[in-house]
């Protein structure tokens, strides 16, 4: 059946309910706006953990959980959310030669304590707390 025939055939409302569905859903893949941060985070990494080796180097991170997690240039354990607060995108990593995170997508830079250092990061970035016991690091909000 023609698009148009299929169209007639169930009606002018039916018809903008669905090319309104098919606009929502087949549209280009936009951020979110107005970007929450999970605040229910608290999760443990295994510092022993071939897939978080990259800790056991001061300026070295890891992602999980949505969360990213660094060793700072000093060897402080550092972790802010990945979802940067200037466009929603899940991009934010650790610049270790900054000692900072970092947006990726737009370039929002913040500091350690999730301070905006430039316009693009004036929202802040949330910031959650770490615990090491051993070789166990909990994350948590």
């Amino acid at each position: 059946m023609e698009r148009r025939k299929f169209l007639e055939s169930i009606g002018i409302g039916a018809a903008f309910v669905l090319s309104t569905a098919c606009l929502h859903s087949c549209g280009k893949n936009e951020p979110n706006t107005t970007p929450t941060p999970t605040t229910g985070v608290d999760f443990t990494l295994n510092l022993d953990d071939a897939a978080n080796a990259s800790l056991k180097q001061n300026g070295g991170f890891v992602i999980a959980n949505g969360v990213v997690v660094a060793k700072d240039k000093d060897g402080k354990f550092v972790a802010a959310t990945q979802l940067c607060s200037h466009a929603g995108f899940k991009t934010v990593k650790f610049d270790n030669s900054k000692n900072e995170f970092m947006c990726t997508t737009h370039g929002a830079r913040f500091d350690t304590l999730g301070k905006g250092l430039n316009s693009e990061g004036s929202n802040g970035l949330t910031i959650y707390k770490t615990t090491q016991t051993g070789s166990s690091l909990r994350v948590f909000a």
